[in-house]
């Protein structure tokens, strides 16, 4: 029997994180990965035409940048190991029904430059705004680079401040809510609403409020920070750390089943049937509903504990993914300053973009939402010269209205041809003639991709109030520890959620504080 130190369960960018970290300190660590390749929702392939590399989940990673990992370069991922983040300007752009357009720059006079064009007030107002959602996300990111605090201390913490209660007020909020306070034009309210769609949830819902100052605003503060060679270059970065450090990583090696003995995690059994013997302790960064559902023994959890497991929420809806090898680069009917964006977000106003999300909702796979990236216009890595790698994203249920999921198999081609439609009428060269290579990834495809993602969940499971700060996943446990000692989970089914943002680093140092270990030593950090 092979026996390491530590075992981690998904090579996903937290999973990598976790693991680095332990190398660092000294541990004999093996990251075990049922895919061929590192990344999880972090990763960059070539799906259709040789030399087109397309990102199969996260793309950006803005929210990282704050992260010591990142800004310290803490595992000299940077300094080291050559990861290279751009920060594309202009940043991103929103076009609307009548092609007008609303472009954002690093440059945030520039950005209201742009916005005047729609409303002299709005943007007046914007950089407020920014400030505001700076200082609001700077009272409730504390997970961001150490442990949360129980949920009822949170609560006194954030409550004990303006700012925590101005965090807390706008979180339960709706992100319709917010940007009816901040602003009068339909345009801005349509492009901060539709960011704001991207945590998996209409603006319309409370509990969306924290997507309103998370998203555009972020990025305005932060910038939208793409990998030079796609997002798995994070990923690839963490992997070379982690074997130049003595540690292990096995792709194509899924686990079956989380080995316990006496209430605690001894290893874990391979679907081959072969045994890994972990000394000190194991690391989850696949789904929740994975982990408890699937590979740890009910007799070892507490009574009822699958029950409350199993009744997690998933997001509302999921991702619908049309990858393009394209001849040229897209021209736009909105005129230039959009055909330099990389990233642009087809954009309805408000009442058209709710019904399209509200038909996703109910299994009806609706069109409306577009969003392309050509991220090869900034990174030439992406794609062969002259050539763009094209994504064309959109929101898609899960679960169809009819058929269920099983059926995206049958429709996939159509809906990605309707959406290719949609796209068409902006951007004026999206031709058959110059694609020259496709793929579609359903929701249904997502999950059997990287099946972390159960029912196509890019969140693993929905960013609510209940599932949130540390109650994620569940109410007094979701302090990254379990009711199985010595097993531990990290990655998107804990908080800070989903995205690249490098929470990874925060279940670390719970890991190591039960070890006795000091994080701050091995970190570099004072």
């Amino acid at each position: 029997m092979t026996k390491y130190d530590v075992l981690v369960i998904g090579a996903g960018h937290n999973g990598l994180i976790a693991a680095a970290y332990l190398v660092k300190a000294g541990l004999n660590v093996c990251v075990l990965e049922s895919h061929s390749q590192v990344g999880g929702g972090a990763i960059t392939s070539e799906v259709n035409v040789p030399g087109f590399r397309f990102d199969l989940g996260s793309a950006a990673h803005y929210g990282i940048q704050g992260n010591p990992l990142i800004r310290h370069d803490e595992l000299g991922l940077k300094s080291t190991y050559g990861l290279t983040y751009l920060f594309p300007d202009p940043i991103t752009a929103f076009v609307f029904p009548d092609n007008s357009s609303l472009v954002f720059y690093m440059d945030i006079d520039k950005t209201c430059e742009a916005i005047s064009r729609f409303s002299r007030r709005d943007a007046e107002a914007w950089p407020e705004f920014c400030r505001t959602a700076a200082r609001v996300m700077k009272a409730g990111s504390l997970a961001m680079s150490g442990m949360l605090p129980p949920f009822g201390k949170l609560a006194s913490f954030l409550d004990s401040s303006e700012e925590g209660r101005e965090y807390w007020r706008m979180f339960l909020s709706s992100a319709m809510d917010i940007v009816n306070e901040w602003f009068e034009s339909k345009e801005m309210k349509a492009a901060i609403c539709r960011y704001a769609c991207d945590y998996m949830s209409s603006p319309r819902e409370y509990n969306t409020g924290f997507n309103a100052i998370s998203g555009l605003a972020l990025i305005q503060n932060w910038g939208l920070a793409l990998p030079v060679g796609g997002s798995g270059a994070l990923c690839d970065a963490l992997a070379a750390f982690i074997r130049d450090g003595g540690g292990t990583i096995r792709t194509s090696t899924p686990v079956k089943a989380v080995r316990t003995k006496g209430g605690e995690a001894t290893g874990v059994v391979l679907e081959s049937g072969e045994l890994i013997e972990a000394k000190k302790a194991v690391i989850s960064n696949v789904n929740v509903k994975q982990l408890y559902l699937d590979m740890v023994d009910a007799q070892e959890l507490p009574e009822g504990f699958r029950k409350k497991v199993d009744r997690i929420k998933h997001s509302r809806y999921s991702y619908m993914n049309y990858l393009l090898a394209f001849a040229e680069a897209p021209h736009y009917e909105a005129g230039p300053e959009v055909n330099r964006t990389a990233s642009v977000a087809i954009t309805p106003y408000l009442e058209d973009m709710l019904r399209v999300l509200d038909d996703i909702v109910y299994g009806v796979p609706a069109v409306g939402l577009p969003y392309l990236t050509a991220h090869s216009l900034e990174d030439p890595t992406r794609a062969p010269e002259g050539r763009h790698a094209l994504s064309l994203l959109h929101f898609a249920p899960y679960e169809l209205k009819d058929g269920g999921a099983g059926r995206w198999d049958d429709i996939k081609g159509e809906i990605a041809g309707r959406v290719l439609e949609l796209a068409g009428r902006h951007v004026s060269n999206l031709r058959p003639e110059n694609i020259l290579g496709s793929s579609v990834m359903s929701p249904l495809d997502m999950e059997r991709y990287n099946p972390a993602m159960v029912k196509g969940d890019v969140l693993h499971i929905a960013h609510l109030a209940p599932q949130y700060f540390s109650s994620r996943p569940l109410a007094g446990w979701g302090q990254y520890r379990t009711p199985v000692k010595r097993l531990y989970m990290c990655g998107a089914s804990t908080h800070p959620g989903g995205g690249v943002t490098g929470g990874g680093r925060v279940a670390v140092q719970v890991v190591m504080e039960d070890l006795g270990m000091d994080f701050k030593k091995v970190s570099g950090r004072k």
